[in-house]
C-alpha cells in the first residue's frame, strides 16, 4: 500500500509515510461529525479558558484564541468545498482554521486534551442539546393530547384486548394512556440528562494530563454538572449514546402505538376518526383514496429507531476500555435517530391536533353486547357469587342466548331475576358502564379529567 498525499497529519512526527488515500478516505468523518461544530468551538473555548487558569495561556493569547474560534464558521462560509477534502474531522477542521489565523498561537489550543475527550464531550453537548428540542415536541404533543382527553372524557367507545371488542370506554381514556407513555419518555429523557451532563474534558486520551487543569471549571463553563471521575471511563463510556438511543426508540413506539391508533380509527369501516386532508395522501391510480400516510409513516419509524439502537449497543458491546476507532460510528446512529424523531413528531402533532372524531360511530359500536359481559359477572359478585361462578354463569348465559339467536337485550324481566340480576337490562347502557368504573385510573368521565389534570400539572412541573 503506497503512501497518500496531503497535509501532515496531527501524528506526522512518528510516522514516515502519509496515510494510503483509501485508509484517509475510510477514517474521514467530517462529512457528518461537521454537525457538531458548534458544540466543538464552545469546547475549545472552555478549554482555552483552562490553560489561562493554569498560566498556559496569557489572557491576551486566550483572547485570540477566542476570537479566533468565534471566527470559525465565517470562515468556513468563504471557504470552498474543496478546502475540506484533506481535513479528517470536525475537531481537525477547527483546530486547523485557527492554527491558519493565529499561527503557533493556534498551535497552543490542543495542550492538555485529545481527540477522545474532546469528541466525547462534543457529542454529550449535542445530544443535551437535541435532547432538549425532543422534549419541546413531546410536551406539544402532550399538550394536544391533554385537550383532546377533555373532549373525549364523556366520548363513549369499544375498548380492545387481542385487537377484539372487550369493554366500554371512552375516547379520553384511551389517549389519556397514550399520554402517561409519553410522559414516561419525559422522565427517562430527564433522567438521562443527569447522567450525560458530565464534561470528560481534562481527561485527555485516557491518563489525564501533567497539567495544571481543573475539569471541574471546565465543566462549568460548559454549563454541565460536573466533570468525570475517572479519565479512562470518560473517553471509552458510551452509556450515555446507548441509553439516549434506548429513550428515543422507547419514544418511537409510543409514537407508533398512537399513530396505530389513529389510523385504525380512520378505517371507514369504523370511522371513528376522519384524517385531516393536509395529513393524509391520495393514490396515484385510485382516485378516491385518502391514505393515512403520515400515521403509517410515524408507525414504520419505531423500526428505523429500534435499528439505531441495535447499531450502537452492538457497536459498543466487547470493547476493552479505552478509545478505540469502532467509536467514530456512534455518532450517525444518534444523528439518525433525532433527526428521525424531530421530523415524525411534528407531524403527529399536527394530524392529532386536526383529526376529526366523530362520537356517534363510536358510540354505534357500544352496542355490541358482549362489552358488558364483565359489568354483568361483576353485578353477580357484589350479591356474593364467587367471581369464577360469576365469569362461568356469564359465559353459559351468552352461549345459550348465541345458539337461541338472542341477544341480552332480549332477556325478560323473569330471566333476568333467574339470572341473578334484576334489572340487569339497565347495565347495557354504555354511559351507565363507563361511570360505574368511577375508581382513580379508570374511564368513567370524571376519572378520565382528573387524569388530564394530572398529565398537565407534571407537564407544567
Amino acid at each position: 500500500m503506497s503512501g497518500g498525499s496531503g497535509p501532515t497529519p496531527l501524528w506526522g512526527g512518528r510516522f514516515s509515510k502519509l496515510p494510503a488515500e483509501e485508509a484517509a478516505r475510510l477514517g474521514r468523518s467530517l462529512e457528518f461529525d461537521i454537525e457538531m461544530l458548534d458544540f466543538d468551538i464552545g469546547a475549545s473555548v472552555a478549554h482555552v479558558r483552562g490553560l489561562a487558569d493554569a498560566g498556559l495561556l496569557t489572557e491576551e493569547e486566550a483572547r485570540s484564541l477566542e476570537e479566533a474560534l468565534g471566527a470559525v464558521p465565517e470562515q468556513l462560509e468563504e471557504l470552498d468545498a474543496g478546502a475540506f477534502a484533506e481535513i479528517e474531522d470536525v475537531h481537525l477542521l477547527v483546530e486547523r482554521l485557527v492554527t491558519d489565523r493565529l499561527g503557533d498561537l493556534g498551535a497552543k489550543l490542543h495542550a492538555g486534551r485529545s481527540r477522545n475527550d474532546l469528541v466525547v464531550t462534543d457529542f454529550r453537548l449535542w445530544s443535551l442539546g437535541a435532547c432538549g428540542m425532543i422534549v419541546e415536541q413531546v410536551e406539544e404533543l402532550l399538550r394536544v393530547l391533554v385537550r383532546r382527553i377533555r373532549e373525549g372524557a364523556e366520548w363513549v367507545m369499544p375498548g380492545f384486548t387481542h385487537d377484539r371488542p372487550a369493554q366500554v370506554v371512552t375516547l379520553g381514556y384511551v389517549l389519556a394512556a397514550h399520554a402517561f407513555g409519553l410522559l414516561r419518555d419525559l422522565e427517562r429523557l430527564e433522567d438521562w440528562t443527569s447522567r450525560a451532563a458530565v464534561s470528560p474534558l481534562g481527561a485527555g486520551a485516557l491518563a489525564t494530563t501533567t497539567l495544571d487543569l481543573d475539569p471541574e471549571k471546565t465543566a462549568e463553563r460548559l454549563g454541565l454538572l460536573g466533570a468525570f471521575e475517572n479519565g479512562l471511563d470518560a473517553v471509552a463510556d458510551r452509556d450515555f449514546v446507548v441509553e439516549f438511543a434506548a429513550a428515543l426508540a422507547i419514544l418511537g413506539v409510543h409514537m407508533s402505538r398512537l399513530a396505530a391508533d389513529f389510523a385504525r380509527w380512520s378505517d371507514p369501516r369504523l370511522g371513528y376518526a376522519r384524517i385531516d386532508e393536509a395529513y393524509s395522501t391520495g393514490s396515484s391510480m385510485m382516485p378516491q383514496k385518502r391514505n393515512p400516510d403520515v400515521l403509517e409513516l410515524v408507525r414504520g419509524k419505531a423500526a428505523r429507531l429500534a435499528g439505531d439502537l441495535t447499531t450502537v449497543v452492538s457497536l459498543t458491546a466487547g470493547l476493552p476500555l479505552g478509545y478505540h476507532r469502532d467509536l467514530q460510528e456512534d455518532k450517525e446512529p444518534v444523528f439518525d435517530a433525532v433527526l428521525t424523531i424531530a421530523t415524525a413528531l411534528p407531524a403527529l402533532v399536527g394530524c392529532v391536533a386536526t383529526a376529526t372524531i366523530d362520537p356517534e360511530a363510536m358510540r354505534r359500536d357500544c352496542e355490541d353486547e358482549s362489552l358488558y359481559a364483565t359489568d354483568l359477572a361483576e353485578a353477580l359478585v357484589v350479591s356474593s357469587v364467587p367471581f369464577r361462578d360469576a365469569h362461568r354463569r356469564t359465559g353459559e348465559l351468552l352461549r345459550r342466548l348465541e345458539g337461541e339467536g338472542r341477544g341480552l337485550h332480549e332477556l325478560t324481566a323473569a330471566e333476568w331475576k333467574e339470572f341473578g340480576v334484576p334489572g340487569g337490562g339497565g347495565m347495557l347502557d354504555p354511559d351507565r358502564s363507563v361511570r360505574a368504573r368511577k375508581m382513580p385510573g379508570g374511564p368513567s368521565p370524571d376519572s378520565v379529567r382528573s387524569q388530564a389534570d394530572a398529565i398537565e400539572g407534571r407537564l407544567g412541573a
